[in-house]
């Protein structure tokens, strides 16, 4: 199936389809705006700014392969480093700004669920387009909406490299039994199985709005499935603390993102918190997941 892109006129209308909030600029004009129906590839909106003479690129998806709030277009490569990076905190989201794997300036942020990229020639006006964008068509649809519904990959979507498949290959349900967190619950549950064992569990778990998230993400070993686990490593200019020991921890100050990995009978657990956590709250919560997760009542794979 080839992916089908349209050109967008009335960005209203195309929120009501659209898996994930679109952001606009309060006071640019946009030019050129596409968007991506999901096909061989997930569903995507493209724009353009314009800032003085500097045209400015902007992407907007659902990030569904790989654990929210992480900036991975500004990595050298996707499997290399981060490149280094500065942040600003707003309400909704951390914005990450430094170099893409194009080597362009650019910035990442995940706000409300929306996975928003911007590319330009200077720092300085990806700042400022990144730091203009508003949610104008929020809706009540986007309150409780979990991953299971909305991922293209959770939905029978193609996977094309390893993370995807680690998503794709699981079978995504609603939770078997409600468990909260304060605001923070369970919403979808993915599950792999071989020969009856559950070989690859992800349990997400989200406020309202998808404005924080979290991934339970339990791996155990098997001879004929890759990547059961996320190979979790300082992987240089991202995390200001990393703690190596029986528990691996790696956290973004001052509000994240973190990882928490650690070894529980077979499995390899890890535990991932996306941007706006605080330190606190990350000890907090990694402690009270890690014994829920021993608890088949909350964290059932069958």
């Amino acid at each position: 199936m080839l992916d089908e892109i349209i050109r967008i006129g009335d960005f209203k209308k195309l929120q009501e389809k659209a898996p994930f909030l679109i952001y606009l600029p309060e006071e640019l004009e946009v030019h050129n705006s596409t968007y991506r129906e999901p096909g061989r590839k997930w569903a995507t909106l493209r724009f353009e700014c314009t800032i003085g003479n500097e045209k400015l690129r902007v992407k907007e998806f659902f990030l569904d392969w790989f654990y929210p709030g992480f900036p991975k277009s500004l990595m050298d490569s996707f499997v290399s480093s981060y490149s280094i990076l500065a942040s600003t905190d707003t309400t909704d989201a951390v914005i990450f700004y430094g170099k893409n794997y194009k080597g362009k300036e650019a910035s990442s942020s995940f706000s409300l669920g929306t996975q928003i990229e911007i590319e330009g020639e200077t720092s300085l006006n990806v700042r400022k387009l990144s730091e203009s964008l508003v949610a104008p068509y929020i809706s009540a649809r986007f309150k409780n909406y979990p991953f299971y519904k909305r991922s293209f990959l959770a939905n029978n979507g193609n996977p094309q490299w390893f993370e995807e498949e680690r998503i794709g290959r699981l079978s995504w349900t609603p939770p078997f039994r409600k468990f909260c967190e304060g605001n923070l619950c369970l919403d979808s549950v993915g599950i792999f199985r071989r020969d009856n064992r559950t070989i690859h569990a992800i349990f997400v778990l989200s406020e309202d709005y998808n404005r924080r998230a979290v991934w339970i993400d339990i791996g155990n070993p098997d001879a004929s499935t890759e990547h059961t686990t996320y190979e979790f490593r300082n992987g240089g200019n991202f995390f200001d603390l990393f703690e190596e020991g029986e528990t691996k921890f790696g956290f973004r100050r001052n509000n994240g993102p973190a990882i928490i990995q650690f070894e529980q009978e077979s499995s390899t657990v890890t535990i991932s918190f996306s941007s706006l956590y605080q330190l606190s709250e990350v000890r907090r919560l990694g402690k009270l997941f890690r014994e829920a997760e021993t608890n088949t009542d909350y964290f059932s794979t069958s």
